[in-house]
């Protein structure tokens, strides 16, 4: 009887585990987060505000507690925007070779990263992954640019940066990806698509449409495109 007992304790005990551990639903991950302009993103997660590359943000929250950019261009590192949300005493993410940049633009507290390097900026962990261009000159693989990998208690969050569908997508790990689908200098919807399959995160949502490259359409197919068990959403402002 006492051995019974102890095995129904055990089960009880795991399933208690299973709950608690039980994955969190799209719209409960998605919970806090914003799109903006191009590949803006906003996110209140953990006690802590982070951006993704700020571009015309519509308001200086100035709440910032890091600020991750993902490479050098203008509509993705944007000095004006960045100090419109960055917090004092925040820290700024950037690739190496905007270290002489973020200097000069008056940035004081900078960490500098590195694709496939993990990292913590105030108190947020993350790793920067890859992102780069296969089949156009805009984004060179040896300029080291990157996407993040950020983990928070809620899940993980995968933002792309500027990339196509590159091999390192396959270890991929992610409840929430955020995947350009404006196609040009990007990946176009459809490879979006094949990405997030690859991926299968609970939640993808469409970045980079609708204000350089790109449209709505690109976004709705896009969600069109996604394998069953991925749910979609447009999340933009």
């Amino acid at each position: 009887m006492k051995r019974i007992i102890i095995i129904i304790m055990g089960v009880l005990l795991l399933m208690s585990g299973n709950l608690t551990n039980a994955k969190k639903s799209p719209s409960e991950l998605l919970q806090g987060v914003e799109h903006f302009k191009q590949s803006t993103l906003r996110m209140q997660k953990d006690g802590k505000v982070i951006y993704f590359d700020p571009y015309q943000v519509p308001k200086a929250w100035g709440d910032g507690d890091a600020v991750f950019v993902t490479h050098p261009h203008g509509d993705h590192y944007s000095p004006q925007d960045i100090k419109k949300v960055l917090k004092p005493g925040g820290t700024l993410v950037i690739t190496a070779d905007m270290a002489g940049k973020a200097e000069a633009d008056g940035f004081k507290k900078v960490l500098t990263v590195a694709p496939d390097k993990e990292y913590t900026a105030e108190g947020v962990s993350f790793k920067a992954v890859p992102a780069y261009n296969t089949n156009k000159p805009y984004h060179a693989r040896n300029s080291n640019w990157v996407g993040y990998l950020v983990s928070l208690a809620q899940g993980s969050y995968y933002f792309a940066g500027d990339t196509d569908l590159i091999p390192e997508m396959k270890d991929i790990k992610a409840d929430v990806v955020f995947l350009p689908v404006g196609g040009t200098y990007t990946m176009t919807a459809e490879e979006a698509a094949r990405a997030a399959n690859l991926i299968k995160p609970a939640a993808a949502v469409p970045i980079h449409f609708g204000d350089v490259v790109g449209s709505r359409a690109d976004a709705e197919k896009f969600i069109s495109l996604l394998d069953q068990g991925i749910e979609g959403v447009i999340i933009k402002k």
